[in-house]
């Protein structure tokens, strides 16, 4: 079972969409998510916790955190300008990153630095994505976050975000959640021009074996009272690893994973603006080599720049280089050392 662990991510990202996707009585409840979920939200603050324990695997619970604004365009990328933090539930250290749109433009923030997506991979994405006329993207895409919720049960009220919600519960319909991945997958490649046989579909025994290994997936929603709008989405899923397929996954046992999304001004009158200044992102690829292949960094067009080492190499370079040693030599508690790790990367 070598791939449990990665549909298990791919199942939390695409539970989160449910939050942008836009009773008494059982039949009630099922009514207020059906026209929750056809309701738009065209644009929010977004509010991310995440908490992932990898039992076997980690000591402590990895944490995740993402904040920010963000707004749709027509025909074009969203715009958002969204801050990551990720950390450990032990104290150790925490990397905050970041990624900056405006429709047009695309950044990446790096120790307080950002370094701009080529423009002409930018506009060839707006390109395919104005091709897509009509219709809702996530439905366009073959999602449908409604069908993955299952049991619903009317939780009373709740205030969320100084909003009056109405709170439902239930249960993930897991087997559901991973077909409807299988479309995502093949139309979005599809859509942007990519090529699906990097990432191929999901085999019948594939989503069998997660839906065996995921106990008592738990979802809550929170709707706004005054005009059917999600507020809230949270979920709890643990799954447990056969102790036969262990060994392939480096000793995972088992875990948790527990989150919660969250919207505040919905549909408000969301800013987002480039950086005053910025840097080439090949600045960044350049330095930092295969590290950012597997956050796909290494699709994008760079730019010609001098080898490393070679005279006449660029000052970022450099000091990219220092920061990278800095840190082999730094211990993760040592937040003075780390800090004074991440003073090198400031620039004039």
């Amino acid at each position: 079972m070598p791939r449990v662990a990665l549909l298990l991510v791919l199942a939390l990202g695409a539970y989160t969409l449910v939050a942008c996707g836009g009773g008494e009585d059982t039949e009630s409840v099922e009514d207020l998510l059906d026209q929750a979920f056809s309701n738009e939200i065209h644009s929010a603050d977004l509010k991310i916790d995440a908490e992932i324990d990898l039992k076997g695997l980690l000591k402590d619970p990895i944490e995740i955190e993402a904040e920010g604004p963000f707004r749709t365009n027509e025909g074009k990328l969203p715009s958002a300008d969204i801050e990551l933090r990720v950390g450990t539930g032990g104290g150790g250290q925490t990397i905050t990153s970041g990624v900056l749109t405006t429709g047009d433009r695309v950044f990446l923030k790096f120790q307080d630095v950002y370094y701009e997506q080529p423009p002409a991979q930018v506009r060839r994405t707006n390109a395919a994505i104005a091709k897509r006329k009509g219709g809702k993207t996530l439905a366009e895409l073959g999602l449908d976050p409604r069908s993955w919720l299952a049991e619903a049960k009317d939780e009373g009220d709740a205030e969320v975000a100084g909003v009056d919600t109405n709170h439902v519960s239930g249960t993930l319909d897991v087997e559901s959640l991973m077909r409807n991945i299988n479309r995502f997958v093949r139309r979005s490649a599809s859509a942007l021009g990519s090529n699906d046989e990097a990432t191929p579909p999901l085999t019948g025994a594939d989503i069998r074996e997660l839906a065996n290994a995921v106990k008592d997936p738990t979802f809550d929603v929170y709707v706004g009272k005054r005009d059917n709008l999600i507020r809230r989405v949270s979920g709890r899923i643990e799954f447990d690893i056969p102790e036969a397929d262990q060994s392939e996954l480096g000793g995972l046992r088992g875990g948790t994973i527990k989150f919660s999304v969250e919207l505040r001004d919905v549909n408000g009158n969301q800013q987002i603006e480039a950086p005053a200044s910025s840097r080439p992102l090949s600045t960044l690829t350049d330095s930092l080599g295969g590290a950012l292949d597997a956050l796909g960094g290494g699709a994008t067009t760079q730019e010609p720049g001098p080898e490393e080492g070679a005279p006449g190499e660029s000052d970022d370079t450099e000091a990219f280089r220092q920061y990278e040693q800095c840190l082999d030599k730094a211990r993760p508690e040592d937040t003075e050392q780390l800090q004074r790790c991440s003073d090198l990367l400031d620039g004039p």
